[in-house]
C-alpha cells in the first residue's frame, strides 16, 4: 500500500509540475495573443486615420474648386443694384449663395477673417500688391482682393491682400 501511495504521490507531483508548466505556457500564449490583438487594433486605427486623411485631401481639391464658384457668386452679388435686390430672381440667387456658404461650413470650411486696417499676417494672407503710404504702419492691409479659407483648421487658400509700404523717397529724407 505504501508503494501505491508513493506512486500516487509521484504521479500527483508529476501532474502538478505539468499543470504549472501548462499554465505558464497558457500565460505566454494569452499574453502574445493580447499583444497581437492590441497591435491589430492600433493598426486598424492608423489605417482609419490614413483613410480619413486621404479623403480629406481629395475633399480639399473639390473645395478649392467650389471656392472659385463661391467667388463668382460674390462678384455677381456685388454687382446687384439696390433697386434690383427685391426681384425674385435676385432673391433666389442670394438664397443659393447662402445655401452654398452653409454647405461649405458643414464641410469644415471657414473664412479667414482678414480686416482692412489690421497688420498683414503671413500665416493667413498673401500680399498681391503693395501701396506706398507713409501715414500707416508698414504692412497694414488696405484692401482684401480675395477672401482666404481654412479647411479643418488648415489654410487651403490664403487671403489675397493689398498692403502698405513706406515710400522710398521718404526713407531717404530721414
Amino acid at each position: 500500500m505504501e508503494e501505491k501511495n508513493k506512486k500516487r504521490a509521484q504521479k500527483e507531483q508529476f501532474l502538478d509540475k505539468k499543470i504549472k508548466q501548462l499554465e505558464e505556457e497558457k500565460g505566454k500564449y494569452l499574453s502574445g495573443w493580447q499583444r497581437s490583438q492590441a497591435d491589430f487594433l492600433n493598426y486598424k486605427k492608423e489605417e482609419a486615420e490614413r483613410f480619413k486623411k486621404m479623403v480629406d485631401f481629395e475633399k480639399e481639391e473639390w473645395i478649392l474648386e467650389l471656392l472659385n464658384v463661391l467667388n463668382l457668386f460674390e462678384k455677381a452679388e456685388s454687382g446687384i443694384q439696390e433697386q434690383d435686390s427685391k426681384h425674385s430672381v435676385i432673391e433666389g440667387f442670394v438664397q443659393i449663395k447662402k445655401y452654398f456658404e452653409d454647405f461649405l461650413i458643414k464641410q469644415g470650411v471657414k473664412e479667414i477673417k482678414s480686416e482692412v486696417g489690421k497688420i498683414f499676417n503671413p500665416h493667413f494672407e498673401e500680399v498681391i500688391e503693395t501701396v506706398e503710404d507713409n501715414e500707416k504702419e508698414e504692412g497694414t492691409i488696405v484692401d482684401i482682393i480675395q477672401k482666404g479659407y481654412l479647411f479643418k483648421e488648415r489654410v487651403i487658400r490664403p487671403a489675397h491682400v493689398r498692403v502698405t509700404k513706406k515710400s522710398i523717397n521718404n526713407n531717404n529724407n530721414n
